[in-house]
């Protein structure tokens, strides 16, 4: 076995030099390259995000464009529209759709439908003479029924209030049905726009932000000297080799395409900015390794420590025990003298646990014996020899009634004292509920009515003795004291339950007295000994608290009581069978 002390020793040797193993050079560059890693991706997903902003304002633009073609072809063909009044070409209705849709979208600067000779704008005025000097817009009118996407450029061919310098474009030339000219549809938006995505303030910590369309053309970039013409009067190409090579020696360039578009957004991360990461890193090795060294001579207490994180565990567990949780059990598996004792003490929990088992069962079996004394009132050899001779003395006078009242008695007697068996079948309760229906005839006559509606296939079903009387005495003595109603029992099954209800129309009760009748502290008995609290208390006692009795009633209305069993079929004749039930 193992000893604390030895354990001790070891692991103050084991931790002497793991700190240079655990914090030396090899971790420094893996984390190096988690931290790079971490950072690009960081970028990458920045770019992602200001890319997915792009990607909103442009598809706002192409759907824009794609309202005014359908609104503009029936002006151009001279057609009354939605948008238009009743004169079929009046452009100043047309002009102020247009104006109305691009008020919608602040970022919008213009909109513009040419078709020849004929202009419709929502600037104040468009020089058409100057837009056709623009390269991008005759290259443009060349390409029908395709859209065109113009990166920023100037707007000196518009005028409007306030001014605006620059602008992206969309561009999108059609032929109208009916008409050999090409119409152009051009929504333009604010270069502003660009201004405030790519001067998002989570964009700041990147390096230089491009916006490249997709001949490799840079045509927009926060840094203004990227997108200047050069001295050559040549415009920057990202694929350019002076640039590419400048950018990429001290930066990791990172980007995302818009399919929308087919333009790219891209970042160069500086490089410097990484090694400063790598920088703080080796100053929090080196000011580790100084805090392992200087802290050697502390172990023995963290390795004390460690050793005491066992028994504060074994000490919650006792703690558990004392708040009367006796299914906690220690889980210190350690083969030292802190293992013995978390294995006596499960073993302690178990003998415990054994124990109350034990003064748990002595009570079930306290609780038959006191529900067999309900039973052992009175001599039954008494009883049977008196009611004997009483039967006897009926034939001998030619008294019949008497004799079959007497011998109705008798069996109901004999059921009633029966303790061999505790469970039997329906139809043998049901035989011993006609035993004493046979008396109370003989005593009311033909004053009540006994109506039944039992389930064929329940009368094989298991029951506790004597259920059914006491409940039918109840109505009785209760519910029309001088016999004169109706009294039903009906047996049904619904699912895996057994439903028996008792029901009366007689004088019912109150729901005070209802509550009352199950109370344990309002226990009323029968004259035959057992009452329907009784009842109750011995189904639940067979078959678990889910079943057992409930009672519905109504003032002047009568009463129910209903009856809820579990369905099994009767295989054994002892206590057991019903505590198999309730463990099922």
């Amino acid at each position: 076995m193992k000893t604390i002390k030895i354990r001790l020793l070891f692991y103050f040797i084991l931790t002497s030099f793991l700190p240079i193993l655990m914090v030396g050079f090899i971790p420094y560059q893996k984390s190096s390259e988690v931290v790079r890693t971490q950072m690009l991706e960081f970028a990458q997903s920045a770019v992602n995000q200001l890319n997915e902003n792009i990607s909103y304002h442009l598809k706002e633009m192409e759907l824009m464009s794609r309202i005014v073609y359908y609104q503009s072809i029936p002006v151009l063909r001279g057609e009354k529209t939605d948008a238009l009044s009743e004169n079929k070409s009046d452009p100043i209705e047309f002009n102020k759709f247009l104006a109305a849709l691009k008020n919608n979208r602040t970022f919008i600067d213009e909109i513009h439908v040419i078709n020849g000779d004929k202009v419709y704008t929502t600037a104040v005025k468009l020089d058409t003479d100057i837009l056709a000097r623009k390269e991008w817009y005759t290259s443009a009118l060349e390409k029908t029924d395709e859209k065109i996407w113009i990166g920023p450029h100037e707007s000196d061919y518009s005028i409007n209030k306030p001014k605006t310098y620059e602008v992206i474009t969309l561009i999108y030339p059609f032929k109208p049905v009916q008409s050999g000219k090409t119409a152009l549809i051009m929504i333009e938006m604010k270069r502003e726009k660009l201004d405030e995505l790519f001067g998002s303030p989570n964009l700041k910590s990147l390096g230089k932000l491009l916006l490249i369309d997709k001949y490799g053309t840079v045509i927009y970039s926060p840094d203004r000297s990227l997108i200047l013409p050069a001295q050559t009067g040549e415009k920057q190409y990202i694929t350019n080799t002076n640039l590419i090579r400048s950018l990429n020696k001290d930066n990791s360039f990172v980007y995302d395409i818009n399919f929308f578009s087919g333009w790219k957004v891209g970042a160069f991360i500086p490089n410097e900015k990484l090694e400063k990461s790598f920088d703080s890193i080796r100053e929090t090795v080196f000011i580790l390794l100084v805090i392992f060294f200087a802290t050697s001579t502390f172990l023995g207490l963290t390795l004390s420590n460690h050793f005491t994180r066992p028994l504060q565990r074994l000490q919650r567990d006792m703690k558990q025990i004392e708040n009367g949780n006796f299914h906690i059990r220690s889980h210190i598996q350690t083969d030292d003298e802190i293992g013995d004792l978390s294995r006596s003490f499960n073993r302690m929990v178990e003998e415990i646990e054994l124990l109350i088992q034990k003064i748990s069962e002595n009570e079930q079996k306290k609780k038959q014996v006191e529900m067999k004394a309900l039973q052992y009132q009175i001599n039954p050899h008494f009883l049977y020899n008196t009611l004997n001779s009483v039967q006897w003395l009926a034939k001998l006078h030619k008294v019949p009634h008497i004799g079959d009242m007497v011998t109705a008695l008798i069996k109901l007697l004999r059921a009633s004292l029966n303790t061999k068996t505790y469970l039997h079948m329906l139809e043998e309760e049901l035989e011993i509920l006609s035993y004493y229906m046979k008396i109370q005839r003989y005593r009311f006559g033909d004053n009540f009515r006994t109506e039944y509606n039992i389930d064929p296939t329940l009368l094989k079903a298991v029951v506790p003795r004597f259920i059914l009387q006491p409940l039918v005495e109840n109505s009785f003595f209760h519910a029309f004291s001088d016999g004169e109603g109706t009294i039903s029992i009906r047996a049904t099954r619904i699912g895996d339950i057994v439903k028996i209800e008792v029901g009366d129309n007689g004088r019912g009760m109150s729901e005070e007295q209802v509550v009352n009748i199950l109370c344990p502290e309002k226990k009323k008995k029968t004259s035959s000994g057992i009452g329907v609290k009784n009842v109750d208390d011995k189904i639940k006692h067979y078959f678990g608290a889910n079943y057992g009795l409930s009672i519905t009633s109504k003032e002047n209305e009568g009463t129910t009581v209903t009856i809820r069993l579990p369905y099994q079929l009767k295989d054994r004749e002892d206590v057991h069978y019903a505590q198999s039930i309730n463990s099922r």
